[in-house]
């Protein structure tokens, strides 16, 4: 088209008719602008898919990591129970009018309030992708990107609450550590034969922990934090359902 207006072009100045010649010009600075915003246009149309692939990509990414995380925040949840009830159960034993327990029984019950750390392990690549790596310039739906960027302050808040509870724990196992009898719990409940360690010859009962307000406070302030932590817990798989269902819908 342009060497067809080139040719014309040419002819009109030899002819001298500069009227037409100019016409015939802007036809073809005409063509060229056309030309190039349909070329802008397309190009514009292609990066706006890229975007789009790459926003879903996110997306699936996102769901399955949210989908794992909500797995991960239930199965802490019921560890955490399990824990707060062998500690109700110490609770119950301190406050007893009667000593009803025996020493293979409050190994046990010790051994279920204090042997796990409730911590949870977090998948957060995908979030931080997001944050970090201009990850959310291809995410279109505002009401994910407002949680992606609040989500990280939640997950702070959740992590300060299980490093309280981290605290208290660790001051409650020195305490039986100084004044009880950790061994008697590790050869009740058949720790020492998995960690390879002879059975205590001596036998001290860990009742005495029974009878110690200090061991009680401590269990009490733990079990408090334990319930707080657990309505962190419950509140972040409430969170995690609703990003869930934003993320499901815009995919859709």
């Amino acid at each position: 088209m342009a060497k067809f207006f080139r040719r014309i072009r040419h002819q009109l100045l030899r002819k001298n008719r500069i009227a037409r010649y100019l016409v015939y010009a802007i036809g073809e600075i005409f063509l060229v602008v056309i030309g190039i915003l349909i070329a802008l246009q397309v190009n514009n149309i292609n990066e706006q898919r890229q975007s789009n692939a790459k926003g879903k990509k996110y997306l699936m990414s996102l769901k399955n990591e949210l989908l794992n995380n909500l797995e991960v925040v239930k199965t802490g949840i019921e560890d955490l129970d399990k824990s707060m009830s062998g500690q109700r159960e110490l609770i119950t034993l301190i406050n007893a009018e009667k000593d009803t327990a025996n020493d293979i029984d409050l190994s046990r019950i010790l051994a279920k309030s204090f042997s796990s750390v409730h911590e949870l392990r977090y998948q957060d690549g995908t979030f931080k992708e997001l944050l970090y790596s201009g990850g959310l310039i291809s995410i279109d739906n505002d009401s994910i990107k407002n949680e992606v960027t609040s989500w990280e302050g939640r997950m702070t808040a959740v992590r300060k609450q299980e490093e309280g509870v981290y605290e208290v724990r660790k001051k409650i196992i020195d305490y039986m550590i100084d004044n009880g009898v950790f061994k008697n719990m590790l050869d009740d409940v058949g720790a020492s034969d998995h960690f390879q360690i002879r059975k205590s010859i001596r036998r001290n009962s860990n009742k005495v922990l029974l009878k110690s307000q200090k061991f009680e406070n401590l269990l009490s302030y733990h079990i408090a934090l334990n319930d707080s932590q657990k309505s962190y817990y419950l509140i972040l798989v409430n969170d995690i359902k609703k990003l869930l269902r934003i993320v499901e819908t815009d995919l859709n």
